[in-house]
């Protein structure tokens, strides 16, 4: 056998060899991998299910982190699991975390909250938070990095800086702010901007009305939030942009001679109004006794109708006028009435002259006794007794006999 035939076998040889070799690796990790897998322990789920800090903190200053840690244990046996807290992503392995709970035995299903203090860093920027669910498996801490069973683990970004910006979006232009007693008016966009000391509570005030040019105002609607409040404390937490909204509204005015047709009264822009009075009003007292009335005429000003009822879209102020006049139809019978017992009057106080009564020289004649001056009742003249017509008039004239018809 020559020494290159015996180099192939050789090679053959060791070729089957590290198939084989292989071949008993694989098994054993295989054995290995489901040796572990029967002998982890009966935490079913472990995960990190709420990790909340403040969104900026000023340098050197002590806050709070909520961690909430939902577990699932399989079976009667307990598990003990435990929480931790470091700076860095994905250095669970560094000896020295910020905060670490103490071990919990835990069985069942359920959540355990830590609420936890840390301490900023003393210099500006931002701090990378990062929190584990760990379980104890045998003597190693470990935690589940897959969504099924976890994940045991959630990471979160706090800035940190000494002030934060508080901006007030109102959407309308040359409102005034109040904020932390400091009052300052919206930009031509809208919105106003202060720069604060983070982590403080300040008040926050807008107006609930605004009175504009041409009867037209704002009225507050509410914020964002859900909150409708003019006035409310803020938590400034980082920076924090809220917008706030107000609706349009314009004056409706009504005037008319009868009062209660009158009207003043604000409506949001683009509402419908229904206008409607009566077609006649009563006057007041005492006149009401005489039957007197105004009737309706028809609207006057930014409506024009001759209907008692008229409908209206508020997309600008409205000033209207109901036209009345004074109905006069009542008073027209007893107005006959009068000027018929008026007539009546007349005629018979007429017809009494007529009938010869007895002037008053005669009847001062006859009181005194005086018989020698008597004067005509119809041109005041000068008479004889005896005389039967004046002579000077010739009207008739009292006589001892009757007077010629």
């Amino acid at each position: 056998m020559g020494n290159k035939e015996f180099r192939g076998r050789l090679s053959r040889l060791l070729a089957v060899r590290r198939s084989t070799l292989l071949a008993i690796l694989l098994f054993l990790l295989t054995f290995s991998t489901i040796a572990v897998y029967a002998q982890e322990t009966n935490v079913g789920l472990l995960r990190v299910a709420s990790f909340q800090s403040p969104r900026q903190v000023a340098p050197n200053s002590v806050f709070s982190v909520n961690l909430d840690v939902e577990y699932a244990i399989h079976g009667p046996d307990n598990a003990t699991i435990r929480a931790a807290i470091y700076n860095n992503a994905f250095v669970e392995n560094q000896t020295s975390p910020l905060w670490q709970s103490n071990s919990v035995s835990v069985t069942g299903g359920g959540d355990r909250v830590w609420n936890v203090s840390l301490t900023a860093p003393t210099r500006e920027g931002a701090m990378q938070l990062i929190a584990f669910a760990y379980y104890l498996n045998g003597n190693v801490w470990q935690y589940y990095n897959d969504s099924v069973h976890g994940p045991g683990y959630e990471q979160l970004s706090v800035k940190v800086a000494r002030t934060a910006s508080l901006e007030i979006d109102l959407s309308e232009a040359g409102l005034q702010v109040t904020i932390a007693n400091s009052t300052q008016q919206t930009s031509s966009s809208g919105s106003t901007e202060i720069m604060l000391p983070v982590g403080e509570t300040y008040s926050l005030s807008v107006p609930l009305q605004v009175q504009l040019q041409n009867s037209t105002r704002l009225i507050f609607n509410g914020w964002s939030d859900g909150n409708n409040q003019t006035e409310r404390n803020i938590l400034l937490d980082g920076d924090l942009k809220m917008a706030g909204s107000y609706r349009f509204q314009y004056l409706l005015q009504v005037t008319s001679v009868v009062s209660t047709s009158s009207s003043s009264r604000w409506y949001d822009a683009g509402s419908n109004v229904t206008l409607q009075v009566e077609n006649s009003v009563p006057f007041g007292s005492p006149w009401i006794l005489l039957g007197l009335k105004y009737a309706f005429q028809g609207w006057t000003g930014n409506v024009s109708s001759k209907s008692n009822q008229v409908n209206l879209t508020m997309n600008s102020p409205k000033f209207i006028k109901a036209e009345y006049s004074v109905d006069y139809s009542p008073l027209v019978l007893p107005t006959i009435l009068l000027v018929g017992i008026i007539g009546a009057i007349v005629l018979v106080l007429l017809r009494r002259k007529r009938a010869g009564v007895k002037p008053l020289s005669e009847v001062a004649e006859s009181t005194t006794g005086e018989s020698d001056s008597l004067r005509c009742s119809s041109c005041g003249k000068a008479v004889e007794k005896e005389w039967r017509h004046c002579i000077h008039c010739g009207a008739d004239l009292p006589g001892p006999g009757p007077v010629d018809q």
